[in-house]
């Protein structure tokens, strides 16, 4: 009896040790479930930076062709000046023609001339009185390194020169319009196709121009401030 109840024992044991080896593969399987998943979530991540690639690279395309920073917003002040003119007294933007330069000068130094290096008021504060040096540079900034400056025309009256050398700028309130600095998109050779406009007090575009900027050959402080381009051409935005 004893023998056959030694035998039923082992068998029972060798019955438990079998489903022991049952589980353990079974749980082995399991583990493997997660590497599966393991495997197919990083698959999914790979899709994911893909495509945070793709978006990357767009929105880089996107600053290459348009960018706009300090250096460029500040030639807002000429570009201001050259759509006043237009907006006061319909003349289009024309290095060439004496009075169109001269009035554009002087809605420059009316409106940004006090800025500039070495410019004072006379007595009166009716005019602004401004160096030579200074006016040879709005001349570079607005119309560019080539271009001669003219003589004043016997028709421009609210900006002359004395026999001090000095110009004579007066001093008028700005007209009921305000400046904006569009965008800009930069071209192969450094250069600049910016959109600027004037508003009035609602809002309401009253000029919209485009302009076509090229970098100066050096930069200084003279107008109290940097300009970094000149304005080469000027037209309908």
């Amino acid at each position: 009896m004893k023998k056959k109840a030694t035998i039923l024992i082992m068998a029972l044991m060798l019955s438990l040790t079998g489903c022991a080896s049952g589980k353990t593969s079974s749980a082995g399987s399991t583990t493997e479930n997660p590497s599966a998943v393991t495997e197919e979530g990083s698959v999914k991540q790979e899709d994911d930076s893909v495509s945070d690639a793709s978006v990357s690279e767009t929105s880089t395309v996107q600053m290459q062709s348009t960018i706009v920073d300090e250096t460029l917003t500040s030639m807002l002040k000429p570009l201001d000046s050259i759509m006043v003119v237009e907006f006061v007294t319909s003349f289009g933007y024309n290095p060439n023609d004496p009075v169109v330069y001269w009035t554009t000068m002087y809605y420059y130094l009316c409106l940004y001339g006090p800025r500039a290096s070495g410019t004072s008021y006379d007595k009166d504060e009716a005019y602004l009185i401004v160096g030579a040096d200074v006016v040879r540079e709005v001349g570079r900034v607005l119309f560019g390194e080539t271009v001669v400056m003219p003589e004043i025309p016997e028709t421009i009256a609210r900006i002359s020169l004395h026999d001090d050398g000095n110009y004579y700028v007066k001093n008028d309130p700005r007209p009921d319009c305000y400046p904006e600095f569009v965008s800009a998109v930069k071209n192969d050779d450094g250069s600049y196709e910016a959109i600027a406009q004037l508003t009035d007090v609602h809002g309401k575009i009253l000029i919209n121009h485009s302009f076509h900027l090229t970098p100066k050959s050096s930069v200084n402080n003279l107008l109290g401030q940097q300009y970094y381009y000149t304005v080469s051409t000027a037209g309908v935005g």
